[in-house]
């Protein structure tokens, strides 16, 4: 079965009671929006069952010429517009995205104060500087973020550590939020290994970057 259509299944039987986002790790590349892939493979070898991950700053649109100074994760909602994107990073060749994470959204919700749902629509009184990462213009996300520029955003607001820059916005996802990867044919045999080793059963991989 083709991998893509396997993972359209399993997102329509998985996603209406939990709801599904997704955050890319990109090939040896760090931009504002994403990590390095290092974090995680760093998680896979990791014998912990929990996720760590690193909030950036400087999402959304900017007030004064200055962007948010939240760190968060920034991710896609798993629907019908991101589905329709993986079809088209296959056939257009995928040279950037290296491994996705698949979370579940209803526990991050618990688990987090701020799981936010990007707005595209301009907002009708200015936001303030730290809540300017509620908010996006679609046509900005081109380049690294092509072909997933006009999928739903969705934000997850990081620690802040206000005494050391250099582990602002690290934070824990417990492992069992953890549902999917979405990962490399070549990589799937080796990463389902380390997933059992760690014992991340549940997670599913899907064959389709």
């Amino acid at each position: 079965m083709n991998e893509i259509i396997r993972f359209k299944r399993w997102v329509a039987k998985i996603s209406p009671r939990r709801g599904l986002i997704c955050h890319f790790y990109l090939k040896d590349k760090e931009t504002r929006y994403y990590g390095k892939a290092d974090f995680a493979y760093f998680n896979l070898f990791s014998t912990s069952k929990d996720w760590i991950v690193k909030g950036t700053k400087g999402h959304g649109i900017s007030y004064n010429n200055k962007t948010s100074q939240i760190p968060c994760l920034n991710c896609f909602e798993v629907n019908d517009k991101f589905c329709e994107s993986l079809k088209d990073l296959g056939q257009s060749g995928n040279s950037m995205f290296e491994i996705g994470l698949v979370f579940n959204k209803r526990k991050l919700k618990h688990d987090f104060k701020n799981v936010i749902d990007v707005s595209t629509e301009w907002p009708d009184l200015y936001p303030t500087q730290n809540k300017c990462h509620y908010y996006d213009k679609a046509r900005f996300r081109v380049g690294t973020l092509k072909p997933f520029n006009f999928c739903d955003v969705v934000r997850i607001e990081t620690k802040r550590n206000k005494q050391c820059n250099d582990v602002d916005g690290i934070d824990v996802i417990r492992g069992d939020t953890v549902l999917a990867m979405l990962v490399k044919l070549q990589e799937q045999s080796y990463i389902d290994k380390l997933l059992r080793f760690k014992g991340l059963d549940q997670v599913v991989t899907f064959a389709v970057l």
